[in-house]
């Protein structure tokens, strides 16, 4: 029997009943059905108006229904929507033009395109393991390097943090530290191996200078121990942590894991999916420390309203593939709709006075939520730069006894009820499955809607204070 039609009340029941929601229990799914989304508002068909303090999985930053993005969109809808990549198209080489002057370094670099995050980890860490053999045994045999530990296997093991996310795939799982890494164990991917976080709140060494050259002097031996550059191929990071708390690395942190690298000849890979594009108030935020990476991971933002994410490969690695086949594919590569996208969204990123203002505002939200944590003693750390902040709630600000485990990211705490507090009373839209209050707006939000937010946070907090009793 045919669905009948349904009504526009209809639809989110409908959804509901037939749609799996992402990283939750299925029964008592009820999404809110929207109407139509402008800026930075979400508005819903009965007439609410929600702003939304994640930008719709970070993916938004340049607010709903951008003009300039749109227009760019139509046109390209008139000419060409998908060819495979035996054709070109004008607005996937701009892209990849464009992403290749981008990442910092030659500009003779190598993009591969893909549809998310996810999916363009996958691709840099099969590409970081295939540049390694190719470095190995793409070359004359030398007499010296026939011995065992040479010949097998050759470096293959990726190196990375576990406060991480890098993607639901298998892949981009395993090398992820985030518990929802645990949901695909035991059968995670084998060679990744976990190196503690850079995380000046919660360090595992020292504070300061000293901290990270401990940090530093750490993961060093760690490579050694897992077999240096004979067995090593990588290190995965992102620049600023996303998903597990936002946290901007101690100063110098970057630089001396960009020497490890070299040093022991690893690729270094930095996955900007959530941090690039602005988002830090720079087109990437590798360029704080002034860090040059192998293999530079974007998505999310990168297509705007459409699902893209790239791998950029440095000069270096991509000519690795000039006689040796890549071996990584995907459906919908270089998809012409969502690359018209990414370039209208890179030009007004581009334009003069922009990410200055992403800059100046961040300075000023940074500011505000400082202030909010003087008068909330839940408040244990406020950390972010740009328009990527988050508020770290704690039991106790001597002991930093969190008010949410890093083992309790899907069971219900305070940091769920901020949430719908929010949601419910504020018509503010954050995720409740952080380990703290998400402030992740979009990048074309005004001064007052920033006030707003926080003015919604302030209130939020003193349920949070409650918890301390």
């Amino acid at each position: 029997m045919e669905p009948s039609f349904l009504e526009s009340s209809d639809f989110a029941a409908t959804q509901a009943r037939h749609l799996m929601q992402c990283w939750a229990s299925q029964r008592g799914y009820a999404p809110i059905p929207v109407a139509e989304t402008r800026g930075c508002w979400i508005h819903t068909s009965d007439g609410r108006r929600i702003f939304d303090l994640r930008s719709a999985h970070e993916c938004i930053n340049l607010g709903f229904n951008h003009p300039h993005v749109l227009e760019a969109m139509r046109r390209q809808m008139d000419k060409v929507v998908y060819v495979t990549d035996d054709f070109a198209t004008e607005p996937t080489a701009r892209l990849v033009q464009k992403l290749a002057h981008l990442c910092p370094g030659k500009p003779d670099k190598k993009v591969f395109l893909s549809q998310s995050g996810a999916s363009a980890v996958e691709a840099a860490i099969k590409a970081a393991r295939m540049y390694q053999y190719n470095r190995v045994f793409g070359g004359p045999i030398r007499p010296d390097d026939i011995d065992a530990p040479r010949q097998y296997p050759y470096p293959y093991k990726i190196i990375s943090r576990y406060r991480s996310w890098h993607g639901a795939t298998a892949g981009a799982a395993s090398a992820s530290g985030d518990p929802r890494r645990w949901f695909q164990e035991p059968f995670t991917v084998p060679g990744i191996v976990f190196a503690p976080d850079a995380h000046p709140y919660r360090s595992h060494f020292c504070n300061g200078s000293e901290g990270v050259a401990a940090q530093l002097q750490f993961l060093e031996y760690l490579i050694e121990q897992e077999g240096g550059s004979n067995k090593v191929a990588a290190v995965l990071i992102e620049p600023v942590v996303g998903s597990n708390g936002i946290i901007p690395p101690p100063p110098g942190y970057l630089a001396g894991l960009r020497k490890l690298c070299d040093d022991w000849n690893l690729l270094l890979i930095a996955d900007e999916t959530m941090t690039g594009l602005g988002r830090t108030g720079r087109m990437l935020a590798l360029e704080h420390d002034g860090i040059e990476p192998d293999i530079l991971v974007l998505g999310k933002a990168l297509g705007a309203y459409c699902p893209l994410a790239a791998t950029i490969f440095s000069e270096t690695v991509s000519r690795s593939f000039d006689d040796h086949i890549f071996g990584h594919g995907q459906s919908f590569s270089g998809h012409a709709l969502g690359c018209a996208a990414a370039v209208a969204s890179l030009e007004v990123i581009e334009a003069d006075g922009f990410l200055e203002r992403v800059r100046v505002d961040g300075e000023y939200l940074g500011k505000a939520l400082r202030e909010l944590a003087n008068r909330h003693p839940s408040v244990g750390d406020v950390r972010g730069l740009g328009f990527f902040w988050t508020l770290e709630l704690v039991k106790d600000r001597e002991t930093k006894e969190p008010l949410r485990r890093f083992t309790e990211k899907y069971t219900p705490t305070v940091v769920g009820r901020l949430s719908d507090f929010l949601l419910r009373e504020r018509q503010v839209y954050v995720p409740s499955d952080k380990f703290g209050i998400w402030v992740v707006p979009p990048l074309v939000a005004t001064r007052s809607e920033l006030d707003f937010v926080v003015e919604a946070i302030d209130a939020a907090l003193d349920i949070a204070d409650a918890e301390l009793g």
